[in-house]
């Protein structure tokens, strides 16, 4: 992988970081906990403190920070796709879910998609979690990128019903999160031996 995005994304982490937070913060009052929307399934499959802690926010455009504005371009035409809200029905930053308005917000499909979100946050930290995504998102593109594939394959197994309803996923979630990981640390790690 190119060692200079390695270094524009590590110099943009600051910015991404700070907006994430202040978006976060700009719609606390809007939050609700997952556990107050009385899922059915969710609790056979997350700990019951996660789903008080996660937070859900219905907004009308769903958020993604300006990477491009941040030094980023290669992520232009994403984010632009992002903006047109052609597709994307929900984000998740760090522990808070933000559904586009009109999106099935009572789907457990598309919170147990989002929770796996979750999970990856807790398990990587920010920094962490946002440069894996970017690098998966530069190596394999939106669908096919390691944390996105992860949670679409978890979401589809739980909506045909083949995926074992356990309290062990969250942990499944944080042993395949970490084997991605795995994969990003040495392109991160070449990056940084070549820039010294």
């Amino acid at each position: 992988m190119d060692t200079e995005i390695i270094r524009r994304l590590r110099a943009a982490l600051p910015m991404v970081r700070e907006w994430i937070d202040l978006f976060v913060q700009d719609h606390a009052s809007q939050a609700r906990a997952i556990s107050s929307l009385d899922f059915k399934r969710l609790p056979a499959f997350f700990h019951q403190e996660l789903l008080e802690q996660t937070k859900v926010v219905t907004v009308e455009r769903v958020p993604f920070p300006p990477l491009s504005r941040f030094g980023l371009p290669e992520f232009a035409a994403f984010e632009h796709s992002v903006l047109e809200q052609t597709w994307v029905g929900g984000v998740t930053f760090q522990d808070t879910i933000f559904l586009k308005v009109g999106q099935p917000s009572e789907s457990e499909s598309l919170h147990f998609h989002e929770l796996v979100h979750v999970v990856q946050w807790n398990q990587l930290d920010a920094d962490n979690f946002l440069l894996a995504y970017a690098i998966g998102l530069v190596q394999f593109g939106y669908r096919e990128s390691p944390l996105e594939q992860m949670a679409y394959s978890l979401q589809a197994q739980f909506e045909e019903g083949s995926l074992q309803p356990t309290l062990a996923t969250a942990t499944e979630i944080e042993k395949r999160t970490e084997a991605i990981w795995g994969q990003v640390a040495p392109i991160l790690a070449a990056a940084a031996a070549s820039d010294t």
